[in-house]
């Protein structure tokens, strides 16, 4: 029976990802452990679960009723295991999470580091994504992510609040360039940014007073990861436009000055949300993590959100020319 069990949880996982090598890599076993289990299931039902080709595979009929009907099973005994496992001992395994990289790495360490304090024999594989993921394809048990990331309806998500973007240089580069004092100054600036297949280089900004303008971006350097973005920024290659929690302790420190204070950067995507499958039940180790980032990240996001722009200590900067009067004094050299 335990055989026939793992089996059932081999087929699922193959049915999920329409692959036998997909199936093989997220359960960490063989590509012949899989095959030999479907193969045992087919002998068993004496039926055909699966029609194979050389470049892909569907289920027949009757696999697609099996395939129900070992859902429903499998999470009664993942529920009851769970239930076993919350009264009478820890959660434990390997916990895999995707999480945006819009997300400050002074979010995520602390985050993972006091679950696992909690929950000690849980061992967590984090990966750090730029694109969109498909979270049961990919094997990943939890996200936490920006909306463009995912678009499955089989995912739950439950919205923990928004990154917000800022506009960031180096002392260095405002004293050469110039302090843009409208959005539309940007225009005229070298900057650095994601690719345009990432993210589109046309910014909506909004005046603290209701104002709003639109702009476009003709990057200098673009680079498909937002930490590499940040480096080239404290570079003085040019100027940004990031998550904030990534560039936080830069501001912070005054290696890095925020641009535009008045404005705020209108941006839906940046909504971040833990999602994970919509199953009935939950493994103890995903369900212990969602319950416990939720409050840690929903903590995190109001806390930033309570600090006023105003009240942020701004770091001491080095004497800088606005735009329009660096513009002037170059045109009055350039006619001397």
């Amino acid at each position: 029976m335990m055989n026939q069990i793992h089996a059932m949880r081999v087929f699922v996982r193959v049915a999920d990802t329409e692959s036998f090598r997909r199936a093989a890599q997220q359960l960490d076993v063989s590509n012949a452990l899989v095959t030999r289990a479907i193969a045992m299931l087919e002998a068993h039902l004496r039926t055909r679960l699966i029609n194979r080709t050389t470049r892909n595979l569907s289920l027949t009929e009757a696999g697609t009723r099996y395939l129900e009907g070992c859902r429903a099973l499998l999470e009664e005994l993942d529920h009851l295991e769970s239930t076993v496992t919350h009264t009478e001992g820890e959660p434990s395994g390997t916990l895999r999470v995707v999480a945006s990289s819009a997300l400050s790495l002074l979010t995520l360490t602390p985050l993972i580091d006091g679950f696992r304090k909690v929950y000690p024999k849980v061992n967590v594989r984090l990966t750090l994504a730029e694109r969109h993921v498909d979270l049961v394809e990919d094997g990943y048990d939890v996200g936490i992510v920006t909306a463009f990331m995912v678009s499955s309806t089989a995912l739950i998500e439950r919205p923990v609040g928004t990154s917000a973007l800022v506009t960031v240089a180096t002392p260095a580069f405002v004293a050469e360039h110039g302090t843009p004092a409208t959005p539309t100054d940007l225009q005229t600036l070298p900057s650095v940014g994601l690719p345009n297949e990432m993210r589109s280089q046309t910014w909506h900004f909004r005046h603290r007073h209701g104002a709003a303008d639109q702009v476009t971006l003709a990057p200098v350097y673009t680079v498909n990861n937002a930490l590499m973005v940040r480096l080239a920024t404290l570079k003085s290659m040019g100027f940004s436009i990031l998550p904030e929690g990534i560039v936080r302790a830069d501001i912070e420190s005054g290696t890095l000055v925020r641009l535009l204070d008045g404005y705020s950067i209108d941006d839906p995507d940046m909504k971040v949300s833990i999602v994970y499958p919509g199953r009935q039940y939950l493994p103890a180790k995903t369900r212990f993590f969602i319950d416990y980032a939720l409050d840690y990240l929903g903590r995190e996001f109001t806390a930033q959100g309570g600090t006023r722009p105003d009240e942020i200590i701004r770091p001491t900067m080095p004497a800088m020319m606005p735009m329009q009067a660096l513009r002037n004094a170059t045109a009055t050299a350039t006619a001397n």
